[in-house]
């Protein structure tokens, strides 16, 4: 059978949301090698997937050296960031992976959609490719507000006009890389591109959004589908949490996430404040991943004495939870609902807004703000959402329909369609 090659970053979400994927494939006969960073070597060995290491080099100019502490004084460091580090990686990447590639001698590549850089490395060897959004979509929609913000979806020409500003911001930030392509593309006498939404693929675009968990969209490409949870059905390690500590009352699982960020020590204690005294039983897991927490803190630090824990198996304890709090991570919001369990959204940066935005749209559970939700306010929500029937109703509707998208098995049979005919396969 065929040999490809998934090109993936080293992020414990982006790699969990495609070993689904990677492992049917396998199970069909297909070869399969990741390539992305050492960071994810262990992750990958209990899926028994092999992995080509890619260990990003970030050169950032003279200018964007320059440029990233004026953005940052000016409150606009999210934008500078993003549009210096994409640039720089998608430098790196078309320097060092058509080697890489010519080495593995794959028959085809699946890339996330964050490597805006994979399909013309791709192209470059006359691979077909698929386009994976383990994310929410970058796809340039008027109809719908772009990833990054938690604006809520409306039709009319004010709110697409509204729409089109956001995603001109957001086109702002992923130039550079676009022009970094189009130099490589010219040099390797391939088309260039007239427009960001260019280099994803024209074959297959898979996101693990579904119909009923997404904004209604106007100007999605044909071969773009909405299967659901790639990583919803993963296996679960359940050795070494301390299950005999649970004692019985409704279960308020509280994650924030993998990656670390100083920011949530705070959100940690308004957490467990606004939890404390309720009948129910908070589990606060910090991240696996989170490296730089110091393990100083344990269960005393808080009120209401939940339990805190490392790392929690996320999938086991989402079967017993009533309630989610969640950073609106697309990998975590989407295991929740394949469990019907209503949510609380915390978001805080990146596609987390947007997750939260269609957690509120869905009718799925509320939403508040990261930095600035107070206990108090944290209480209201998460006593009404463990109150009211129709949050829970809600979110085992849409479990009902993530089943019904397709899932793994949908898109293995997409990768394989379209990179064995090389055609685009379109939506029914």
């Amino acid at each position: 059978m065929a040999h490809y090659a998934f090109l993936v970053p080293a992020r414990a979400g982006h790699c969990l949301s495609v070993v689904g994927l990677a492992c049917e494939l396998v199970n069909r006969g297909h070869r399969i090698t990741v390539i992305s960073g050492p960071e994810i070597a262990p992750l990958l060995h209990e899926f028994k997937l092999p992995l080509c290491e890619f260990t990003e080099r970030v050169t950032l100019t003279l200018w964007e050296r320059f440029s990233c502490p004026i953005f940052r004084c000016i409150g606009a460091r999210f934008a500078a960031g993003p549009r210096a580090s994409l640039r720089a990686k998608s430098e790196d990447l078309l320097q060092r992976m058509p080697q890489i590639l010519e080495d593995l001698n794959v028959d085809g590549v699946v890339a996330d959609q964050i490597i805006p850089a994979a399909g013309t490395v791709a192209e470059r060897f006359d691979l077909p490719f698929v386009t994976f959004c383990s994310a929410l979509p970058w796809n340039m929609d008027a109809s719908v507000p772009p990833m990054f913000t938690e604006w809520r979806h409306k039709s009319g020409v004010p709110a697409r006009l509204r729409n089109r500003a956001g995603h001109a911001g957001w086109g702002w930030c992923l130039r550079p890389s676009l022009q970094a392509i189009n130099r490589y593309r010219r040099k390797w006498d391939l088309r260039p591109f007239s427009r960001i939404d260019d280099v994803y693929s024209p074959l297959a675009q898979i996101s693990q959004l579904f119909p009923e968990f997404d904004f209604p969209r106007a100007a999605a490409p044909p071969c773009f589908h909405r299967v659901g949870s790639l990583g919803a059905g993963r296996p679960c390690n359940t050795a070494g949490f301390p299950w005999e500590r649970l004692d019985g009352r409704p279960l308020i699982f509280a994650s924030l996430g993998t990656i670390p960020h100083r920011g949530n020590r705070a959100v940690y204690a308004r957490v467990a404040a606004a939890c404390a005294g309720l009948d129910a039983q908070l589990v606060l897991a910090r991240g696996k991943w989170a490296d730089q927490n110091d393990g100083s803190e344990n269960s005393h630090d808080y009120p209401g004495d939940p339990l805190v824990v490392d790392f929690a198996p996320q999938p086991a304890l989402l079967e017993r939870a009533a309630l989610l709090i969640t950073h609106a991570g697309l990998n975590t919001a989407l295991e929740g609902l394949s469990r019907g369990v209503p949510m609380v959204a915390l978001p805080r940066a990146t596609d987390q807004p947007g997750v939260a935005a269609r957690i509120v749209y869905s009718g799925v559970g509320l939403s508040a703000s990261f930095r600035k939700c107070a206990a108090p306010e944290l209480r209201r929500m998460v006593e009404r959402v463990l109150r009211e029937e129709s949050f829970r109703r809600r979110a085992r509707e849409l479990q009902t329909a993530m089943q019904a998208a397709g899932g793994v098995p949908r898109a293995a049979e997409i990768v394989e369609q379209a990179l064995t005919t090389r055609r685009p396969v379109l939506r029914p």
